[in-house]
């Protein structure tokens, strides 16, 4: 019964996430990491590579490059990862459970929508860490059991254990979990031989990052140490705040409220095995605890501690079971409730993004219209690529501008969008000129791509809620700067933004790549 309409929430679900990427345009991160399957690499700036392979997966090679074809490994995975949620939960308990874990990893806006629909590191990692986790609880069920755990199944913990790093360097707290259970509660683990040969596979699957970062003078390193590095103990309560309000939504509130009902339960009720429950607390605490933490002495993003929401889910899967049996719910309140958030967000939130007229940001300055506007950065890009082209179409047979003239930008936001909605589609190279911390994977596109000749001419697109003053920007590196057009984009018949471009004349030859 329950693998049915387990089916049946996995078909609509998916339907919804379809939806939901054909109608919005890529955000930020999305063509950021659309430019990641340009040029395949065993590491990256800012992340290890899987999210790169999964788009040009999923991308076919990079010859399907609409957003729903970018989209569609995260919506391929959220399917999987709705499928595993179940068998994790039948595993621990029964399929009721895995039913109720299933409901709650579709619930939640992480998992559903930030890593299911969107295409982000998350999306590959959420599948990975959930497979791992299944894997570590048969060697704990096994060790419950009084049997030895297969040398295969140790194989397979180092082999997903691997690869969930290889997506996001968060999957670090998987393993520590494992070994804080181990260390805590079942020192045994440590006397077997498969757990040091699943480290070993971990280390070897992982060591593309190492030896990438030994070329590239540790640079992912820095970047993440200066993310999370607490330079001075001084309280900062607008990021604590930020970051406890942003773990409540991303998560769903309705599903952290039952895990918080749920941890309370735990105190004086068993819901589990004790050494299922206690793996599971392991695995799923510290991320959070870490993440909430670290947010009390610098900004941080809530979506960082989503693997561990997702692991607690489970336990609260369990008290649902436990509520089931006394209540008889066929589906209970929490998850109806659940699913009802979830839906009032992507459908309110669509419809906020796509019809809401103009712009909820800045309105003071032309220069400056619609900065502050996070819609803006899944919308209007489509319009803006067609407008565009003609005008660029006219530019070209007037002899004004040459073909394949290259677009320049001093950050990978706004260089993504301008790489994905305009550049591929007047075969123009996006060239990044600044500082690496800003220019991130640009500052190794550039390497890849012909050259700025002395002496050359180029673009510069400057869209107004990114506000950017080109002549003080580019005057060290370019002899003038030019205003060539402006375009006004109107959302729901009123003025969303503008875009200006510019030509940016003479270029210097400074060194702009590594």
């Amino acid at each position: 019964m329950y693998r049915k309409k387990l089916w049946y929430l996995i078909v609509v679900a998916t339907l919804v996430r379809l939806l939901a990427a054909m109608l919005l345009e890529l955000g930020n991160d999305e063509v950021y990491y659309y430019t990641y399957a340009l040029h395949l690499q065993p590491n990256y700036f800012d992340h290890p590579p899987a999210v790169a392979f999964l788009v040009r997966a999923f991308t076919f090679n990079l010859h399907f490059l609409q957003e729903v074809f970018v989209r569609l490994g995260a919506i391929v995975f959220a399917a999987l990862g709705t499928w595993l949620s179940f068998y994790i939960g039948k595993a621990i308990k029964n399929e009721r459970t895995g039913w109720y874990a299933a409901v709650l990893y579709t619930a939640s806006l992480y998992s559903s929508l930030i890593a299911g629909t969107f295409i982000l590191p998350d999306s590959p990692q959420a599948v990975c860490w959930l497979i791992a986790l299944y894997y570590m609880l048969q060697i704990v069920q096994d060790g419950i059991a009084g049997h030895k755990s297969s040398l295969a199944l140790w194989i397979q913990v180092g082999l997903f254990n691997g690869l969930c790093i290889m997506c996001k360097v968060h999957g670090v707290f998987l393993w520590g979990g494992f070994g804080l259970y181990a260390l805590i509660y079942n020192r045994r683990i440590f006397a077997v031989p498969g757990f040091y040969l699943s480290i070993l596979l971990t280390a070897l699957i992982i060591s593309p990052i190492l030896l990438w970062n030994v070329q590239n003078n540790f640079v992912t390193w820095t970047y993440h140490s200066e993310r999370v590095e607490v330079q001075q103990l001084m309280l900062d309560k607008d990021s604590f705040i930020q970051t406890i309000f942003g773990q409540f939504f991303y998560n769903n509130p309705v599903n952290v409220v039952l895990i918080v009902i749920t941890l309370l339960y735990l105190r004086r009720n068993m819901l589990l095995q004790r050494d299922v429950k206690i793996l599971l607390l392991c695995c799923g605490l510290p991320i959070i605890a870490v993440v909430s933490v670290l947010s009390l002495f610098r900004s941080v993003l809530p979506h960082w501690s989503g693997p561990g929401f997702m692991t607690l889910c489970f336990i609260a899967a369990s008290y649902l079971d436990r509520r089931a049996e006394r209540l008889q719910e066929k589906l209970p309140l929490f998850l109806r409730g659940g699913l009802v958030f979830l839906l009032v967000v992507v459908v309110g939130g669509t419809c906020l993004i796509r019809f809401y007229p103009g712009t909820i940001g800045d309105k003071e300055a032309e220069a400056s219209y619609g900065e502050g506007d996070f819609t803006l950065d899944l919308y209007g890009w489509r319009n803006f690529s067609v407008d565009f082209r003609d005008w660029f179409v006219q530019q070209e047979r007037e002899k004004q501008l040459n073909a394949g003239i290259p677009i320049v930008c001093n950050k990978w936001f706004p260089a993504a969008h301008l790489e994905y909605y305009v550049g591929r589609h007047i075969q123009s190279p996006v060239i990044g000129i600044g500082e690496l911390n800003d220019l991130h994977h640009y500052a190794w596109l550039n390497t890849w791509r012909p050259g700025l000749q002395k002496g050359a001419d180029a673009l510069c697109i400057v869209p107004s809620n990114y506000p950017l003053h080109p002549v003080d920007t580019y005057k060290t590196t370019f002899e003038s700067v030019i205003l060539l057009h402006s375009f006004a984009e109107k959302r729901n018949g009123r003025i969303s933004r503008y875009f200006y471009v510019y030509r940016l004349k003479g270029f210097k030859g400074a060194e702009y790549t590594l």
